[in-house]
């Protein structure tokens, strides 16, 4: 666990405390359960620390700020989830108050581009680490009893309960 030490503080990590606007989104953002569910029931501390062991840009403090592994692999998730292309996936997590909190971001926070999204993908493919991943969190949504139906269109996609 070494490797943690060594991180520089990524791109748009989620500080409650600097937005004013923070207090009227959550009011009106309450509606949508679906992702704030999924963040409840997904343990993802164990899927940030292999993402970490995999993605390793931002671990060292050269270059330019790096977006956060886990914010990228929740939007994968969305993506996989709603049968979006990358770019509909920026353009989903840009539109949605909800999606843009469950990957960790706040309204004043860049989205990672489509480029960013598909060059993340195709690292943890070529590592053969993104089915695994998927099946971690479909796992672990299966032990509470949940099941994600992808869907054709974002109302569409819904938590099944056994």
């Amino acid at each position: 666990m070494s490797y943690l030490r060594k991180v520089k503080s990524y791109k748009n990590i989620n500080d409650p405390q600097r937005s004013f606007v923070a207090p009227f989104v959550d009011k009106h953002s309450g509606k949508n359960e679906f992702f704030a569910q999924l963040n409840k029931l997904v343990n993802w501390k164990p899927i940030s620390a292999k993402l970490k062991l995999i993605y390793t840009k931002g671990l060292t403090d050269r270059g330019a700020k790096a977006y956060s592994p886990l914010l990228l692999f929740k939007m994968h998730l969305i993506s996989k989830w709603y049968r979006l292309s990358d770019t509909q996936t920026e353009v989903m997590v840009y539109d949605s108050i909800s999606a843009l909190r469950f990957c960790g971001l706040t309204i004043e926070d860049n989205v990672p581009g489509h480029s960013t999204l598909s060059r993340f993908k195709k690292e943890l493919t070529d590592h053969g680490a993104l089915k695994g991943l998927e099946k971690e969190v479909e796992a672990q949504l299966k032990s509470h009893d949940f099941k994600i139906h992808p869907g054709k269109g974002r109302v569409d996609a819904k938590l099944i309960t056994h």
